[in-house]
């Protein structure tokens, strides 16, 4: 070995011996899971048992001989083990399979490890109908700190009937992992309820071939009610960008974990409807939910868009009406104001996803002189579901209500004069409850 190599190993020797408990065997907490994936990069996620180099290799499906690999990281205790690595130079439209190689050697696996980039279709073929899947609500058992005499969560098969539907990626709506009382308080014990829910044995195929972008919602944050004067708030904010490696997080601190992606003909515009929370205002003209900063962000992003689609995602409903401190409502000037905007804007092939409910539903709104706008609520993927609305949502759509565990689906296809986008609600079991298909040509301005 050249002399002048020496000192950057024993270097990385220091680093790893101090960390690393003697005779202590490293494994694979979680993961490996595909995050955000773009036509040219991808994020890659692991979390260990303890320290240790891990890298990512990666290479076209079927052909080997193009294999590259991932810069190496140190996964460390302060970040809970956990690294996001990013696969780059990858060409659009392909499927990738990968490896994750710990401490330089291969990690074996009984499920497959691929990914797929989005095509870069534009002014080359028609737009490409591909799937996406939602869901929030995964609540992982833990006697030591459940409600006793009760089981939470079930129905953890759901998490494979998803991957049947072979969807392109998956957003999580919110309440995906369910902090507990003992949770609030501290930065640990937030780390630790991730740890938890993310080892779930069911997930781990999942999230090892679908990549993922997450939002938030109440049982993601904080205590109820919590707000932006949450203490926890940095912790909670923290805790998620460590476990959910999305696109690019908001550009400034005031959009919070906004993000945005494009997938084909349809971007998603993931909102934050947690970090600027603030109900206590004694005006509602003070009331907010997004705040001012992410109003406009999401404005000028609509305005932009070039997309055919432009679905807006958040971890709580917005077009429900019904006076709920949990709903957009009631934050209703902000609300409404933003709506009025949109409208004036003349955007046209808007669509609402949300979570963070007990159970799902269809909310149809219509607007003078604009096309109709609609919201699918999707109910929990495992947590406990409602066994009624305890609501009136007066513009809920007839025989769209569901009680039991869910996803949904939206799928985008049709040729490139008749785009259509189909809403699709599943059980646990990858049942159909319901589905409806909307034309684009419906949908307001091309």
């Amino acid at each position: 070995m050249p002399l002048q190599r020496l000192p950057a190993l024993f270097a990385l020797l220091t680093l790893l011996l101090p960390l690393r408990a003697p005779g202590a065997e490293v494994q694979v907490q979680a993961g490996p899971m595909v995050g955000y994936a773009e036509m040219r990069e991808a994020a890659l996620w692991v979390q260990t048992t303890n320290a240790a180099l891990v890298q990512f290799a990666y290479w076209p499906e079927g052909q080997p001989d193009q294999r590259a690999t991932t810069p190496s990281a140190l996964t460390q205790q302060e970040s809970a083990y956990t690294a996001t690595l990013v696969a780059g130079g990858l060409m659009p439209g392909t499927t990738y399979a990968y490896e994750l190689l710990l401490d330089g050697k291969q990690v074996p696996l009984n499920y497959a490890t691929t990914f797929s980039t989005p095509p870069n279709y534009k002014d080359r073929t028609p737009p490409p109908d591909f799937t996406v899947a939602l869901g929030g609500g995964n609540y992982v058992n833990d006697r030591l700190f459940d409600p006793p005499n009760r089981i939470p969560g079930e129905s953890y098969h759901i998490l494979l009937a998803i991957m049947a539907k072979n969807p392109a990626f998956m957003i999580w709506l919110g309440n995906n992992i369910y902090l507990r009382e003992a949770d609030w308080g501290s930065r640990s014990g937030m780390l630790e309820r991730y740890r938890h829910n993310r080892a779930q044995p069911e997930l781990q195929p999942l999230m090892a071939s679908v990549p993922s972008i997450a939002t938030w919602s109440s049982h993601d944050f904080g205590p109820p009610a919590a707000d932006r004067t949450f203490l926890g708030r940095k912790q909670a904010q923290e805790a998620f960008r460590l476990y959910w490696p999305n696109p690019d997080y908001g550009l400034t601190e005031d959009l919070g974990l906004a993000c945005s992606a494009r997938w084909g003909d349809a971007e998603f515009f993931i909102l934050d409807d947690r970090s600027f929370r603030d109900l206590t205002a004694l005006s509602d003209e003070r009331k907010q939910i997004l705040g001012e900063a992410q109003v406009n962000w999401l404005l000028q992003s609509l305005r932009k868009s070039t997309a055919t689609f432009k679905v807006i995602v958040m971890g709580s409903p917005f077009l429900n009406p019904v006076e709920n401190p949990e709903h957009y409502s009631a934050a209703k000037i902000e609300r409404d104001k933003l709506l009025q905007q949109i409208t004036w804007s003349e955007t046209g092939g808007l669509f609402f996803v949300s979570g963070g409910k007990e159970f799902g539903e269809l909310t149809k709104m219509v607007r003078a002189s604009a096309s109709d706008v609609y919201e699918v609520t999707v109910g929990p993927l495992t947590g406990r579901p409602a066994q009624d609305t305890g609501e009136l949502n007066y513009f809920r759509v007839p025989g769209t209500t569901v009680f039991d565990r869910q996803f949904a689906t939206l799928r985008f296809h049709g040729g490139e004069d008749a785009r259509q986008l189909t809403v699709t609600v599943f059980n646990a079991d990858g049942d159909q409850q319901w589905t409806r298909t909307f034309n684009r040509a419906d949908m307001g301005p091309q």
